[in-house]
């Protein structure tokens, strides 16, 4: 915009300030001896108003004074802009997460208790391996999952390992050593504290005995198959699979929706160590069939995402089970290997529940929002892995505890 030439006596500077219906006010610098102009709205009607500052200072008028009183707000005005921008504006998923959640609060859309057929609809959380930061962890699944859909019926069955609490827990891969677990007890204590009338069920197992008695297969010669993995890495992979087995209470069930056509409950897996930064909507019509599993599409690896899933009765029962075909795998490149046919491609735990599930015919889904479902991996001193901090656009020195205030879920 074109200036006027400058007068003998300048007269002061004046911001605009345009009011508005949403909650985002704009402030900006205005050209010189450019009127104030504002909006009021209210009771349907709109009215606008026009002031101009007096030039020799001498008015005493009401329109003087404003331009005075506006003109001494003016910077603490900016820096609210600026403030309300960046969260509204910035290039930081989590910033736009917060600014969602913070306008919201703890008071979601309303919504129907029930759904039009006059019933809840009925949905399965599946929380397996070792919980981490579980009071953080366990009120984002609350938040963002089971409080976000009130017309739901939510079960909760969780697993863990008994025994890792009693010793220091180490993991060099994730930079933790010598942390503190929480033992069972304390996992059912923040379990009971918040869940309402949720039902939730934690069932629990030995790790060592699951070692002594299931992975004695598992060899440090397959470590070749899998490039840079170190093998407790590998055994890790066994260690959750089995816990997300466990966690499971229907794999002998037979719960096909063909035996109940009325049936139309999903089943949510999701880890006891990652914090859900993002919410998972389970509309009313949301109605997945018996091999329909959808997961999310970031972070696969060229294989599919092994941190999330929302699935039919069937296509649950094959994920629920998938450290099955993750031996069956690596037992099949021993047989390849030992014919003289090389290592072949090397694997990962993505790549392998990608065979696994389509193996079984599975309509496999991948969300089409690339950051939808968004779970972060926390670590047992706070910190959040830098993948997905990378991945997710989160600062560099953001710990749980402050993503979580800032997320506006409960600690």
């Amino acid at each position: 915009m074109d200036h006027p030439a400058p007068a003998p006596a300048p007269a002061p500077a004046v911001y605009k300030y345009l009011s508005s219906s949403s909650s985002t006010s704009r402030l900006w610098r205005s050209s010189k001896n450019a009127p104030v102009t504002s909006t009021v709205r209210g009771r349907g009607k709109r009215q606008r108003l026009n002031y101009h500052c007096s030039q020799n200072g001498q008015n005493k008028t009401f329109p003087h004074r404003l331009c005075v009183i506006l003109s001494a707000l003016a910077p603490f005005l900016c820096f609210q802009f600026y403030f309300l921008y960046k969260l509204t504006n910035g290039k930081d998923a989590t910033e736009q997460i917060a600014y969602q959640l913070g306008t919201r609060g703890d008071a979601f859309p309303p919504a129907p208790v029930l759904c039009a057929n006059g019933k809840k609809k009925k949905a399965v959380l599946i929380l397996f391996g070792v919980p981490k930061q579980f009071n953080f962890v366990w009120k984002a699944y609350l938040h963002n999952i089971i409080a976000r859909n009130p017309w739901v019926k939510f079960e909760v069955y969780m697993h863990m390992y008994s025994d890792l609490h009693q010793k220091p827990f180490s993991n060099s891969r994730n930079n933790e050593r010598n942390a503190t677990l929480d033992s069972p007890d304390d996992i059912r204590e923040l379990l009971d504290k918040d869940k309402g009338d949720t039902q939730v069920m934690l069932t629990t197992s030995s790790q060592s005995m699951f070692e002594e008695s299931d992975l004695s297969w598992l060899q440090q010669s397959d470590l070749p198959f899998f490039g840079d993995y170190p093998f407790e890495t590998l055994k890790n992979i066994f260690r959750q699979g089995n816990s997300l087995r466990e966690a499971f209470p229907f794999l002998y069930a037979d719960i096909k929706h063909s035996n109940n056509p009325n049936d139309d409950t999903v089943y949510i897996f999701a880890r006891s160590d990652t914090f859900l930064m993002s919410p998972v909507d389970i509309p009313c019509s949301f109605n997945l069939g018996n091999t329909d599993i959808i997961i999310p599409r970031w972070q696969s690896w060229q294989g599919y995402n092994d941190r999330f899933a929302i699935a039919g009765p069937e296509s649950a029962k094959v994920y629920a089970t998938k450290i099955e075909g993750y031996k069956q795998a690596i037992l099949a490149r021993r047989r390849k290997f030992k014919l003289g046919l090389g290592l072949g491609p090397l694997m990962n735990a993505e790549k392998m529940l990608r065979d696994w599930l389509l193996g079984n015919k599975l309509n496999v889904t991948e969300h089409e929002d690339d950051r939808a479902w968004a779970l972060l991996r926390v670590r047992s001193d706070h910190n959040i892995e830098q993948k997905d901090v990378w991945e997710f656009k989160i600062d560099d020195s953001t710990l749980l505890p402050q993503l979580a205030l800032q997320l506006g879920i409960g600690t």
